[in-house]
């Protein structure tokens, strides 16, 4: 997480308080230079590079180090919109912070999830398409195994099921690919398709994660670049950067309505839900603010496979399922207890 961004929820002295996302009874204060710090995320291994001459090969650190300009050319539009919100943004600022706002939405943790889920199921729909039965049974046969209807089924399940091969790409290839979507549809669809605007904190105070920008569409269908909605950013203790499709019905989002105080402040408590919903490990605040109070933790997530629809013809039973991200088994959502207010 950039350090200038981190400093819009942390005290005077440099602190902010990381929160568990798992145990929010889980929390401490600590420098804006060490919160929500991975070390080596972006480090290239310059081994993986097929190169002519070996002074072609990249220096590790070279994507860290671009994207640091980037963060540092948005730094100056983000520190207006903390200030006065999008009255001084003029034509560079907007295209700054679009490169910033679709980077961050791929710079982290649920992004590499996201392809690596993807690719994985590339794989198995592959498998199960193309890999026949005379051929399970000919790999079974090599092996000294029986070769039966059983066995078959049993191998199918193997390169198909819940136990199927997982396809782990590259970090490179995912550092690749992340650059590539931001830079690419992500800030098209930012620049084009979206209506910007503020929201105003009246008396809750906003929180952010180590995933700050939030996809959302209403419904709980799956939410993905091309199908959200609506876009938040938190910016600040106070303000939520917010991009609406431009061909979204206000109305039909289901939103609290940002023209009363109390209106407001419902929106803000139902981003605050949502960022620290998909947030990776830490939800992050200012340390006397108190933004988890009466919302609910949702669920992590992970990917698998959700069952839509059952045919069932004589012996034949079709079952058709859509693979998406889905709240983990055991792990219900969590209401963080009302404090008592300080005197």
């Amino acid at each position: 997480m950039p350090q200038f961004y981190l400093r819009n929820f942390a005290t005077r002295d440099g602190q902010v308080l990381l929160v568990d996302r798992d145990v929010l009874t889980r929390a401490f204060a600590t420098a804006v230079r060490k919160a929500c710090a991975e070390v080596g995320f972006y480090r290239l291994n310059p081994d993986t590079f097929v190169v002519e001459d070996e002074s072609q090969r990249p220096d590790p650190e070279l994507v860290e180090q671009h994207l640091s300009q980037f963060e540092r050319a948005a730094a100056p539009a983000v520190y207006k919109l903390v200030k006065t919100g999008l009255n001084d943004i003029n034509q560079d600022d907007w295209y700054h912070l679009i490169n910033f706002i679709a980077l961050q939405s791929v710079r982290g943790n649920r992004f590499r999830e996201d392809i690596e889920a993807i690719g994985t199921q590339a794989l198995r729909t592959y498998l199960g398409e193309h890999i026949t039965d005379e051929q399970i049974g000919s790999w079974l046969e090599e092996r000294g195994d029986p070769v039966t209807p059983a066995s078959i089924s049993g191998f199918r399940e193997t390169l198909v099921g819940p136990k199927r091969p997982r396809l782990i790409p590259p970090k490179e290839y995912l550092i690749q690919e992340s650059i590539k979507l931001a830079l690419g549809q992500l800030g098209e669809r930012l620049a084009d398709d979206m209506n910007w605007s503020i929201i105003e904190a009246d008396r809750a105070s906003v929180l952010t994660s180590d995933e700050p920008v939030c996809w959302w569409a209403p419904g709980d269908g799956p939410v993905g670049y091309g199908s959200a909605r609506v876009v938040w950013m938190p910016v600040s203790r106070r303000r939520i950067l917010q991009l609406r499709d431009n061909t979204a019905d206000p109305e039909s989002l289901g939103l609290s309505a940002p023209n009363t105080p109390a209106g407001r402040d419902a929106l803000v408590r139902f981003v605050n839900a949502q960022v620290a919903t998909q947030s990776h490990r830490w939800i992050v605040h200012h340390p006397d603010d108190r933004p988890l109070e009466d919302i609910v933790v949702g669920a992590r997530t992970a990917w698998s496979d959700e069952l839509v629809s059952v045919e069932e013809d004589g012996r034949t039973r079709r079952e058709l399922s859509i693979h998406r991200r889905l709240p983990v088994s055991g792990e219900p959502g969590v209401v963080t207890p009302r404090r008592t207010p300080r005197g």
